[in-house]
C-alpha cells in the first residue's frame, strides 16, 4: 500500500546485470518527467525575419497614400492635445492655491487677506478633482476637438 492513499505510485524495475533497482515515482513526478521529455524532444521552429529597412521599402508604396490622407487629422488632433494639456497644466497650477490660501488666512489676516485666503484654500482643495477631470477629458478632446 502506498504511503499516501491519494497519490498513486508507479514502480519501475531497472535490471542491471544481476542487480535489480526499484524506482518509485509518484504520478505527478511521472507526468512532469514525461512532459519535459516531450517538450525537449520537439525541435524549435526556425526564425524567419526580414530586415526592417527592406520591409519598410516594400510597405512604403502602400502606406504613403494613407499617411498623406491622415495628415490633416493628425495636425488637428495634435492641436487639440496641446489645448487639453494646457488645461491640465492650469489645473496643476491650482494646487499652489492651497498653501497660498493658508498663508493668506494665517499670516495675512491682520492685513485683510483672510477672505482671500479662504477662497484660495477652497480653490486649492478642488484643484486635484479639476485636474483629474481635465486628464479624463484629454483623450476625448484629441479626437473631438
Amino acid at each position: 500500500m502506498p504511503p499516501h492513499k491519494d497519490i498513486l505510485f508507479i514502480d519501475f524495475i531497472i535490471i542491471e546485470g544481476e542487480k535489480n533497482i526499484m524506482l518509485k515515482l509518484s504520478t505527478k513526478m511521472f507526468i512532469t518527467i514525461a512532459l519535459l521529455f516531450i517538450l525537449f524532444s520537439v525541435p524549435a521552429p526556425e526564425a524567419k525575419a526580414m530586415e526592417p529597412i527592406s520591409l519598410a521599402m516594400m510597405a512604403a508604396p502602400i502606406v504613403m497614400p494613407l499617411v498623406e490622407a491622415m495628415i490633416p487629422y493628425f495636425v488637428k488632433g495634435s492641436v487639440n492635445f496641446v489645448g487639453a494639456m494646457a488645461d491640465v497644466f492650469v489645473d496643476l497650477a491650482g494646487f499652489m492655491l492651497l498653501p497660498l490660501g493658508m498663508f493668506e488666512a494665517t499670516l495675512g489676516a491682520p492685513f485683510g487677506l483672510f477672505s482671500y485666503g479662504l477662497r484660495h484654500m477652497g480653490s486649492g482643495a478642488m484643484a486635484p478633482f479639476r485636474m483629474m477631470w481635465s486628464m479624463c477629458r484629454v483623450p476625448i478632446r484629441i479626437f473631438t476637438g
